[in-house]
């Protein structure tokens, strides 16, 4: 009998593993160290760690951030991050009621060609600021049509070119900043002028996958545990 009990118990609790929720989220492969190429980052991390705390799975596709977010608008995938809830894009997705987290950006320029400007409203001379395709660098700035905006397509290609001198300035997040400054050194060469906008991050669902506004308030509520459990601030924490 204790035999049979124990067979039970097994199948049940295999039932149990092999029955778990796994949803697949575009993860984009070039804003270190928040979302790394090879899909770890520190939004991944909180990513995964939230979806668990409420039993259900992640895997990525990584890819370039504008590609994923063309997949979400079209609905071919759930969600991607890390996208920027702003007025331009707030009613293209779904976006949940929990950043998750919420970043600094500030305006670089290089030491031997400095921005004459002190700060962001003083741009108003058609200065060359370097941005990324499809980010997003808050309300201000996308309503700012006294600078010209120069896109590339990662961060790295904008520093190498304000490092030439090819640009006045380029915006980047402030871990982003930190990292590849000291690892490309440009330490002596490129310095923060300003403060630029604030951002609060999030996971934007899209709006014809189906069952998106349920993934994404279970996001909200696996934010939710992992914050009162410290688990969050320990991720945050590393980077």
């Amino acid at each position: 009998m204790i035999r049979w009990v124990l067979i039970i118990l097994c199948l049940l609790g295999g039932a149990s593993v092999s029955s778990a929720e796994t949803i697949t989220l575009g993860a984009e492969n070039d804003w270190v160290p928040y979302a790394n190429h090879d899909g770890t980052g520190m939004s991944n991390e909180i990513v995964r760690s939230a979806y668990k705390a409420v039993g259900i799975d992640v895997s990525f596709q990584v890819g370039p951030y504008n590609r994923l977010l063309m997949s979400v608008r079209e609905g071919a995938l759930l969600g991607v991050f890390n996208v920027p809830k702003e007025r331009s894009n707030e009613d293209l997705y779904i976006f949940g009621k929990t950043p998750l987290f919420t970043a600094l950006s500030a305006y670089y320029h290089n030491r031997d060609q400095p921005l004459k400007a002190t700060r962001k409203e003083d741009l108003v001379n058609g200065e060359k600021v370097g941005i990324v395709f499809d980010y997003g660098y808050g309300d201000f700035f996308s309503s700012n049509d006294r600078i010209t905006k120069v896109e590339v397509r990662s961060d790295l290609l904008n520093l190498r070119k304000l490092d030439k001198g090819r640009i006045d300035a380029t915006i980047l997040y402030d871990k982003t900043a930190r990292k590849l400054i000291k690892e490309n050194g440009l330490t002596d060469k490129i310095e923060k002028a300003f403060d630029s906008e604030k951002a609060d991050i999030y996971v934007a669902f899209s709006k014809v996958f189906p069952k998106a506004q349920y993934y994404a308030d279970k996001l909200d509520e696996g934010l939710a545990i992992i914050k009162s459990s410290g688990d969050y601030q320990k991720i945050v924490g590393a980077y």
